[in-house]
């Protein structure tokens, strides 16, 4: 049996779009097993996941335990999908043979010798590994990402959640209203504007992390604040009822980009929408001349004067109508 580690220890968002690139190996490679290594923060994605045999979560402190899994589970291959060279030093030290190389570096958030993209989407980029290491060819137009299934269980608790908060709320409407990234944040006074839109009989359900649940208790209106109340696998079984989402550009609007056929409005600040934005996301970006900048740690626009600022909630607002969301 050939077994093959994919290595991508970047963000949620990057994780769950190189999901395709495991159902293209499983599907094409006969007696294949596929692991996936990943940032601890990301590990809940893939349990239970249809393609994924096996997963191991990185921490930096614990990564000769990391090696000894690989080593146990015998894996035979290695993608550096990440590019990083420190992820190609442990995949030989796991004892893989490396079927590509990443020596991008780090350094205070600066990055030397970083990975080639191979597509402008990221997830035909992460795809592209199939066709180049494999001579697997594929649509790209087929290409959505999965993340691991909820069991039985969850799955029931959120349906009988649903149907009792169908109670208070017309529609499902889900909302992502921060990122870890401040400038990749919507003014909350804009939000705010949007619950308050909804008092015709839609009470918005708002997710995120715990550290989210303070931020979304202070936006204006009335909302059902479920901030650290769901898993990452719990999002597309909740989104399955939902009429509809809006989000910012984070790992969660991946998670929701899974779910087919679900209409997102993606609120993009200084990251690129060609690149990043699930295919059934309706996108929304400042006009700036500078955007997308892709530098989240710096903006010499005063406070006020952002790309994200520049956003207002009229702009959501005629989308809202032109779709007929309500």
């Amino acid at each position: 049996m050939r077994k093959i580690l994919i290595i991508n220890r970047l963000g949620i968002g990057d994780v769950v779009l190189t999901t395709p690139l495991a159902q293209l190996l499983k599907e094409n490679i006969e007696n294949i097993k596929i692991g996936f290594l990943i940032a601890d923060k990301a590990a809940d994605l893939l349990k239970n996941h249809m393609y994924i045999d096996d997963v191991f979560s990185y921490k930096h402190k614990e990564k000769a335990v990391i090696i000894k899994q690989i080593k146990k589970a015998a894996y035979t291959d290695a993608i550096i999908v990440d590019g990083r060279l420190n992820s190609t030093i442990l995949a030989l030290r796991a004892g893989c043979h490396l079927l590509n190389k990443g020596y991008c570096i780090s350094i205070n958030r600066r990055h030397f010798f970083p990975r080639k993209e191979l597509n402008k989407r990221a997830i035909e980029d992460f795809s592209m590994y199939a066709k180049l290491l494999f001579n697997i060819n594929f649509d790209k137009t087929n290409l959505l990402p999965k993340i691991g299934n909820c069991d039985a269980k969850r799955q029931l608790a959120i349906s009988n959640w649903v149907e009792k908060n169908k109670q208070s709320t017309k529609k499902i409407v889900l909302i992502v209203a921060r990122t870890a990234a401040d400038i990749k944040n919507w003014n909350p006074i804009e939000l705010g504007k949007l619950n308050i839109y909804f008092t015709r009989g839609i009470k918005p359900i708002y997710i995120g992390s715990p550290n989210d649940a303070e931020y979304i208790k202070e936006i204006a209106g009335n909302k059902i604040n479920m901030a650290g109340k769901l898993s990452l696998r719990d999002i597309p079984e909740i989104a399955k009822y939902a009429s509809w989402a809006l989000s910012m550009c984070t790992g969660p609007l991946h998670i929701l980009g899974t779910v087919k056929d679900l209409p997102i409005i993606a609120i993009y600040g200084p990251s690129d929408p060609l690149r990043w934005a699930p295919t059934n996301a309706i996108v929304v970006q400042s006009d700036l001349s500078c955007v997308p900048c892709q530098n989240w740690d710096k903006c010499d626009k005063p406070k006020g004067h952002t790309c994200m600022d520049q956003i207002k909630f009229e702009q959501i607002k005629k989308i809202i109508i032109e779709k007929h969301l309500l």
